[in-house]
């Protein structure tokens, strides 16, 4: 028996941004981008700091995405409580006092605490802010979300470049300014017009819409812990092996920079080849590229290639998702929800495979989590589209 999905009645267009408020939506991402991608390169100074291991280190940033995990269900029930600007707001408001804790740790269980907040708010705001661009008007939609996701990119650029600027030893500094930044955009919520979200209902029992969602769910899972665990180990893996940790700083960023270039092409690139196609080539060439920045020499050049191999994967992934469950709007935030916790995963394996056999484990850990991760969305090649299905969220493929 095949399943045909229904329309999707509680998609309601009823969120309005005045251009004030998209601004400050994108400047929210850019703020976020930028706090994600500090971390890793100041892992080095927070071991030397709190005389801690690198592989202790690195914990910062897997507690980040536990705080990040916890706040997307709070976001996602607190959106059909209160209105969403002040959902928003909160979740700013929470960033914040978690940036300022930060900034004031004397104690590297203080700064761990610290961080879980900011991942809090971070979750929290990504989601909320996500939702929200999701619901307002179809004119125009998928250009809201490419624009101001594309500010999160460039955040993730300026993040490691800022530590560069600023000096490591100054990431109290740079914790205080995101507080800052987090703080003042919360009066940017007010001119967003953003009625509760109407309650759902639970997602359906269809055998295969639970079969499509289990198998994004860990292709999503392995995607994020194959990010993140890049991301976050570049900067010390080069600094170990004789790179200054500028020079890890500023390769992180290529990372980022190639992330952000990868996914602006991809609108014209999806009209060439098909969303599946373009996932399992991204993937299938991060493989070799991650383990050629097993050679000291060449890891530089190596990591931004990854990153730009794996630019792709994420949208075309859930517009590949999209297509085979349309209009499933639960589907679609258990994915968001549940990706997260590969933040908690691929940083905390790494570090643990660190901590047995050093930072020249890194590309390797990247390079087995990328292909785990090509052998689930291989699996997902054997669902079809459903017959008589609607157009649901592929609209944001336009």
């Amino acid at each position: 028996m095949e399943w045909t999905p229904a329309p999707d009645k509680r998609a309601a267009q009823d969120v309005a941004f005045t251009r004030t408020a998209f601004a400050g939506a994108t400047t929210i991402f850019v703020v976020f981008g930028t706090t994600a991608s500090h971390y890793g390169p100041l892992l080095v100074t927070f071991a030397h700091r709190f005389s801690v291991s690198l592989p202790a280190a690195g914990a910062v940033v897997s507690v980040h995405f536990v705080g990040a995990l916890c706040g997307v269900p709070l976001a996602w029930a607190a959106l059909q409580r209160y209105r969403g600007n002040a959902v928003l707001a909160g979740a700013l408001t929470t960033t914040a006092l978690g940036a300022v804790g930060a900034s004031q740790a004397r104690g590297f269980d203080e700064l761990l605490a610290s961080v879980v907040v900011i991942g809090l708010g971070f979750g929290c705001t990504d989601f909320s802010l996500n939702s929200l661009l999701v619901r307002a008007s179809a004119v125009g939609r998928a250009h809201r979300l490419s624009v101001a996701n594309a500010g999160y990119s460039i955040g993730s650029v300026v993040g490691p470049l800022l530590v560069v600027v600023a000096r490591p030893a100054h990431y109290g500094l740079i914790f205080a300014a995101v507080g800052f930044s987090a703080l003042a955009l919360t009066t940017s919520t007010r001119r967003i017009v953003a009625p509760r979200t109407a309650r759902t209902h639970a997602l359906a029992r269809h055998p295969r819409r639970r079969a499509v969602l289990g198998v994004f769910v860990t292709a999503y899972v392995l995607y994020v812990a194959t990010e993140s665990s890049a991301a976050a180990w570049i900067a010390p893996q080069l600094h170990r092996v004789g790179y200054s940790q500028s020079i890890g700083a500023v390769v992180t960023a290529g990372f980022w920079l190639s992330l952000a270039i990868g996914r602006l092409l991809a609108g014209p690139v999806h009209q060439r080849v098909s969303d599946q196609r373009l996932v399992l080539i991204g993937l299938a060439a991060a493989v070799p590229l991650a383990l050629v920045a097993a050679v000291d020499s060449l890891a530089p050049a190596a990591y931004p290639l990854v990153g730009l191999s794996l630019a792709l994967v994420y949208p075309m992934g859930l517009i590949w998702f999209t297509n085979l469950n349309p209009g499933d709007g639960d589907g679609l935030a258990i994915l968001v929800l549940t990706m997260m916790a590969g933040g908690v995963i691929g940083p905390a394996l790494t570090g643990a495979a660190v901590s047995i056999a050093g930072v020249r484990a890194v590309p390797v850990c990247v390079a087995c989590l990328a292909a785990a991760d090509l052998a689930v969305f291989f699996v997902a090649r054997q669902f079809r589209a459903p017959t008589g299905s609607g157009v649901g969220l592929a609209d944001l493929a336009d």
